[in-house]
């Protein structure tokens, strides 16, 4: 049978507009997922070469004992949000994943170590510790074996380890300088615990002239690159939430969801949260945001109001380590993210249900997971081979201006800081 052009040409026309149906389907990255098959492939085995400037890095510092973040900024300008060190037991009923490296490396040294290698060629500081709220997976927990510091003024753990061993200009928590709203910090069971961070925020203002403040919600003028500002205009961090307080989205406007007595909530609600900016690309922090207890206190459900201002992002961090209660469908709607980095320390996180929901919004969606514990492989089913990493160090590494970014995973078995995972490029919206 003899097939004519204009049929040929009709042929092919309908092959293309195939194959093109079969790459989008709502990809952001028109097919392009990234993936192991980039010319970046060459730094598999290598050690992640150093931040330069124009380029932002967003690192998760895999301890197996909570969340740590380093944020180095377009123009040097340093964050550490959190420093991981909570202390479970491995017999306890919902066990922690294992301690990395290992069992001999304190939480706060493996922060330590880890910040010390990325900030050399940054500003070779921390200019700004921010703690989200006061759980030891995110500021360290607390004992009387723990060693003191040089000064013998308070215990090393966590945040109070990191701060004691590398200069920092600015603290910023959710309590300073009372600690008392919503609760008493300083008595019941945190007691010791805070006492412990206050004598080490009293130190660093009396020797080392660090400046603390409380998280100034609503404000993009707090936490600014101090390097070269002027060089990046289209870089800012806007403070989202803290203990109930939420961003109208207007301005420096906030409003309070909080009841007159908020003392039955927990450290989980009064978290804080923030967005990055870097031109197109749009990143999402939240801490451990969470709406467990909603149904007798919708005051409670504090991603509910903080989803109603935010936008459309590349990346965010998942709240509350993807457990269950948390990552609803209305903020998940709002972000819509390409990417999602989950801080995991317990053997219940991720959550199936909570995954689902990811995937559910986004079906393309980029989940990495700092860890992953056997027993919870299965309950995941098959969503468990949607996930693009289960272990190790994660870096979301934007390029100048923000229009592109990789995904790198770290061996976390030592403390060299090698490659063993390249994805992407994806490109921002």
């Amino acid at each position: 049978m003899i097939i004519t052009n204009k049929k040929w040409i009709g042929l092919l026309l309908f092959v293309i507009l195939l194959s093109c149906s079969k790459n989008s389907g709502g990809d952001p990255n028109g097919g392009n997922n990234g993936g192991e098959d980039d010319s970046n492939d060459d730094l598999i085995g290598a050690v992640l070469p150093d931040w330069e400037e124009g380029y932002l890095d967003i690192h998760a510092i895999n301890t197996g004992r909570g969340e740590s973040q380093l944020f180095i900024f377009p123009d040097g300008t340093t964050m550490l949000v959190d420093a991981a060190g909570a202390n479970v037991s491995p017999g306890n009923a919902i066990p922690p994943t294992a301690s990395k490296p290992n069992d001999n490396v304190s939480a706060g040294l493996v922060v330590t170590n880890y910040t010390r290698h990325f900030i050399k060629p940054a500003s070779n500081k921390i200019n700004y510790l921010h703690l989200t709220h006061f759980d030891p997976d995110h500021m360290g927990a607390y004992s009387t074996s723990f060693p003191l510091d040089p000064t013998q003024q308070f215990r090393m753990t966590g945040i109070t380890e990191v701060g004691a061993k590398i200069d920092f200009d600015k603290l910023i928590d959710r309590g300073y300088p009372d600690y008392n709203y919503p609760t008493n910090l300083i008595s019941g069971a945190t007691g010791q615990r805070i006492t412990n961070y206050i004598k080490f925020v009293d130190w660093a203002k009396a020797n080392k002239g660090v400046v603390a403040e409380q998280f100034a919600v609503g404000r993009n003028d707090q936490i600014v690159m101090t390097e070269n500002p002027a060089k990046y205009p289209d870089f800012e961090i806007r403070n989202i939430c803290s203990n109930g307080v939420v961003w109208t989205g207007s301005g420096t406007n906030t409003t309070n969801t909080f009841p007159p007595d908020p003392s039955a909530g927990s450290e989980n609600v009064f978290t804080t949260a923030f967005t990055l900016s870097y031109g197109k690309f749009d990143f999402f922090s939240g801490g451990d945001l969470q709406y467990n207890g909603r149904t007798a206190n919708p005051w409670m459900d504090i991603e509910a109001p903080v989803a109603a201002v935010v936008s459309e992002v590349e990346v965010m961090k998942a709240n509350h380590h993807a457990t269950l209660h948390c990552n609803g469908t209305a903020i998940l709607n709002k972000l819509k993210p390409q990417a999602v980095i989950i801080h995991v320390f317990r053997d219940v996180q991720p959550n199936p249900e909570t995954i689902g929901r990811m995937l559910d919004i986004n079906p393309y969606c980029q989940i990495f997971t700092t860890n992953m514990t056997d027993a919870n492989k299965p309950r995941l089913g098959a969503d468990l081979n949607k996930l693009r990493a289960t272990q190790g160090h994660i870096v979301v590494r934007v390029s100048p201006g923000g229009d592109e970014y990789y995904i790198y995973t770290l061996d976390d078995t030592n403390q060299d800081y090698k490659v063993n995972g390249v994805y992407g490029p994806y490109k921002s919206k």
